[in-house]
């Protein structure tokens, strides 16, 4: 019986939307008869309140991405202090080689340098040979990183090596 009242009112609807993708009417759906109940939409959630779920989500995510974007901005610090040491390091012995500067007068150079970084560094400027020049930089992990992780980079140095044959 519930089939029967159903049926017409479904063969109007289709007939109803297919003039309306013809262009030709609005679509309206006409209501179904009296001994048809409408369906309720289903609920989102079998709780039935989302209320907070947002900001429950936003406190589980949030300390995994502000470490993971602090992680990030730390290895690209220290690898820009890397490699900055290293052009020092390059230029330094150039310098060194080519008979511009002394061995103290480089030393003095690269710390001039790397003044602006708030790090102490070593600074050697040695003759292992009697025809290279060899130039070393080191400073300690924990003076060269941003933020300080705990005891993760309290051990170990960065170093930067530059040899050079003499001219």
């Amino acid at each position: 019986m519930q089939i029967q009242a159903v049926w017409p009112w479904w063969s109007q609807s289709i007939q109803h939307c297919r003039r309306l993708l013809a262009g030709r009417w609005k679509c309206h759906v006409v209501p179904p008869g009296p001994d048809v109940e409408p369906l309720a939409p289903p609920s989102r959630s079998p709780v039935g309140n989302d209320a907070g779920a947002a900001a429950i989500e936003l406190a589980f995510v949030l300390p995994v991405a502000m470490l993971l974007l602090m992680g990030i901005i730390q290895f690209g610090a220290l690898l820009f202090l890397q490699n900055t040491m290293v052009n020092v390091a390059n230029d330094v012995a150039r310098r060194v080689s080519v008979g511009e500067l002394t061995t103290t007068a480089g030393e003095t150079l690269a710390e001039e340098r790397l003044s602006g970084w708030h790090a102490t560094f070593s600074v050697s400027v040695t003759e292992p040979t009697a025809d290279d020049i060899q130039v070393d930089i080191s400073v300690p992990l924990a003076d060269a990183a941003l933020v300080d992780f705990g005891d993760l980079l309290d051990t170990g140095n960065m170093t930067a090596q530059a040899t050079v044959r003499k001219e």
